[in-house]
């Protein structure tokens, strides 16, 4: 009795190793999944520059009022 498989045995067992996994199948899962995660990535980082878009839009207009009252509060000291 040899150690080694024959190779008809070992044929039969490499064509029923991992049958349930089709490898077209599974490239396309990994390709939509990489899709799916460069969507997501895109989207949170233009929500970050919305958001920080917005923190910085309502403090140019509260710096101008303070400029324009501090400007307003010297001219009637004058």
């Amino acid at each position: 009795m040899s150690l080694r498989p024959s190779s008809t045995r070992a044929e039969v067992r490499k064509k029923s190793y991992k049958t349930g996994v089709d490898a077209d199948e599974a490239r396309r899962r990994r390709e939509d999944n990489l899709v799916e995660i460069r969507k997501n990535k895109r989207e949170d980082n233009l929500l970050k520059k919305q958001r920080e878009g917005l923190q910085g839009l309502p403090s140019q207009p509260m710096q101008e009022l303070l400029d324009a009252s501090q400007n307003a509060a010297a001219f009637e000291k004058r």
